[in-house]
């Protein structure tokens, strides 16, 4: 009994010291949130532009506090006219409790110029995800730290040089459950999740600005079960580029295919 009592004892310290982590994290966000606005309303040289996005997410449960992610997707611009990217990811996630994750992996993307791709990205990555319940609501929070490798690609083929740099990002999420889709399978429900993420750029070779970018998106989400959904989101993107004063805003059609698995091994009687 002295043993559950301390163990859950330290989860819950481990569980305030994040949320207060997180809620500090919140402030920052939102006071540079509030600051890039007022300085951003100011610049005149925003390009726009749509972009579309096709993505299918896997979560695989190893065991109890083991989890496999991985996911892959490719994007177009300018109405599907255009390939714009491509991105897999990988990685291998650990539950410290039911609501607090930290996970490490790695991304591949390649970029597309002119019909070719013309740069390559290796990305290795760690993030922590905190989730809360408030009544009907599950808030998501996700903190990730990325290193970026960029590599140019001349006639297929990648180029010794490369440039480096850190990349955070914090995602904010809240999911509300707007009603059922059947009487006899509970879990077939209808929600819509609403979330913002800001991405800020680190690193003597930056190219880029501080702000790097902002997605603000509004996802209707269609549960056929609990393992497998199905998101048609809007994104409003806000980018900056590596000119002074430049900056780009998309709308971004994402397609998002979830999927979970779960091959945990049965208990021996």
């Amino acid at each position: 009994m002295i043993i559950i009592k301390s163990n859950i004892t330290t989860q819950q310290s481990i569980n305030q010291d994040v949320r207060y982590i997180f809620n500090r994290l919140a402030i920052i966000i939102f006071v540079f949130c509030i600051n890039s606005v007022i300085a951003l309303s100011q610049v005149k040289d925003i390009s726009i532009g749509n972009q579309q996005w096709l993505h299918y997410y896997n979560q695989t449960r190893l065991g109890d506090k083991f989890v496999w992610l991985a996911d892959g997707g490719y994007r177009w611009k300018d109405g599907f006219q255009e390939n714009s990217q491509y991105i897999t990811r990988t990685a291998l996630g650990y539950f410290i409790n039911p609501n607090l994750q930290i996970s490490a992996g790695f991304a591949h993307l390649g970029f597309h110029s002119s019909g070719k791709i013309n740069k390559v990205e290796f990305r290795p990555f760690q993030e922590l995800i905190i989730k809360n319940k408030v009544k009907k609501f599950d808030l998501n929070h996700r903190i990730r730290i990325e290193e970026r490798i960029f590599y140019p690609v001349y006639k297929g083929k990648i180029q010794n040089s490369s440039v480096f740099n850190f990349r955070f990002r914090y995602a904010f999420t809240i999911s509300i459950p707007l009603f059922k889709l059947s009487k006899e399978n509970t879990n077939r429900i209808f929600s819509i999740n609403l979330g913002d993420e800001i991405f800020i750029n680190v690193g003597e070779n930056n190219s880029y600005k501080l702000f790097y970018q902002n997605r603000l998106i509004i996802s209707p989400t269609i549960y056929f079960s609990k393992n497998l959904a199905v998101s048609i989101t809007w994104n409003s993107q806000f980018s900056s580029t590596s000119t002074k004063k430049s900056y780009k805003y998309a709308d971004v059609l994402w397609i998002q295919i979830k999927h979970k698995l779960n091959i945990k091994k049965p208990l021996k009687n």
